[in-house]
């Protein structure tokens, strides 16, 4: 979970800062938005795309059931279309919609993995099981 909230971060808070990179320009800030614009949407769509590797790797870490990825696809493959538009088109309007994705997509993908998780009594009770039989 670590790993998908690490990855969310760069398109959210990319996106946002790329329609304020004139005002951190002027303060003195220097955000990649304003040092590096290039990078700045290269990185957000890396991670949108990496979103979907996370989930896939979710179940094969025993965190949810094989259930998630699937279901989660949608939302990955929504959130990386936008930033693969953000980093094609470089513009305020991509970047709002990335924005505003993010906003929504977090929740929508924990509540998810949520629903989806693992249960821990089973496991207990299959390691007492393998203990007793020892």
């Amino acid at each position: 979970m670590g790993a998908i909230l690490y990855s969310w971060q760069f398109p959210h808070f990319n996106a946002l800062s790329w329609n304020l990179r004139e005002d951190y320009s002027r303060g003195g800030y220097r955000m990649m938005s304003v040092t590096h614009p290039d990078m700045c949407r290269r990185v957000a769509l890396r991670h949108c795309l990496g979103l979907i590797g996370l989930s896939t790797l979710a179940p094969a870490l025993d965190v949810t059931t094989w259930n998630f990825p699937i279901i989660s696809l949608p939302i990955n493959l929504y959130i990386s279309y936008l930033g693969y538009r953000f980093y094609r088109d470089a513009d305020r309007n991509s970047a709002r919609k990335l924005f505003f994705c993010s906003l929504w997509h977090l929740p929508t993908l924990l509540l998810l993995m949520l629903t989806c998780k693992k249960s821990l009594v089973g496991k207990k009770e299959k390691t007492e099981a393998l203990q007793e039989a020892s």
